[in-house]
C-alpha cells in the first residue's frame, strides 16, 4: 500500500496578502530611496527580528529532540490532539498550526484493516512538525482545508 495525499484547499487570501505586506502608499512612483528610507526610518522592526530569531532558535534547541521521537511514532488521534491543541466534533477534526506557509501543508493516508493511518507535515521556515497518527476503526479521510489557522480534516 502507499500513501496517498490529500488535497487541502486554501481560502481565497488575494485581499489578505496586500494588508500582510503592508504595501505603502507611495505606489509605482516611488523611488528605491525614498522606499529604503521608509524601511530605516522604522528601525524597532529591526530589533523585534533579532528577537524573534533569538526565541525561535531557542525553541528549536529545546524540542528538536522530542520532536524527531514523536514523528516516528504512530499516536493515536486522541493523543495528537491533546498534543497540538486541536478538537474533533462529529466528523471533522481541526488542528491549530502555527504555520506562515500553510500552502505548503501535506496531509497523507494509508488504510490498513486496523484504520487509517495519516501523516502530517507542516513546514515552516526554521523546522516545523511532522506527526503520524491513527484513525478510529473504520474512519478514514475524505477531504481537508485550510480555515482561520487551522487544519480541518473531514472524517467518512
Amino acid at each position: 500500500m502507499e500513501w496517498s495525499r490529500i488535497q487541502v484547499e486554501m481560502p481565497d487570501s488575494g485581499s489578505e496578502t496586500d494588508a500582510y505586506l503592508e504595501i505603502g502608499n507611495s505606489g509605482l512612483d516611488a523611488t528605491a530611496e525614498q522606499i529604503h528610507g521608509e524601511f530605516i526610518g522604522s528601525v524597532p522592526h529591526l530589533e523585534e527580528a533579532m528577537q524573534g530569531h533569538e526565541s525561535v532558535m531557542s525553541d528549536l534547541s529545546n524540542s528538536i529532540e522530542a520532536s524527531k521521537t514523536m514523528s516516528r511514532d504512530f499516536q493515536p488521534v486522541g493523543e495528537i490532539l491533546s498534543e497540538l491543541g486541536g478538537a474533533m466534533s462529529g466528523r471533522e477534526i481541526s488542528i491549530p498550526l502555527p504555520t506562515s506557509v500553510p500552502e505548503d501543508l501535506v496531509v497523507e493516508s494509508i488504510n490498513q484493516e486496523e484504520g487509517a493511518l495519516v501523516r502530517l507535515i507542516a513546514p515552516e521556515r526554521f523546522g516545523g512538525i511532522i506527526r503520524h497518527f491513527s484513525l478510529s476503526e473504520g474512519d478514514s479521510i475524505a477531504g481537508a482545508r485550510w480555515s482561520s489557522g487551522r487544519l480541518v480534516l473531514e472524517l467518512n
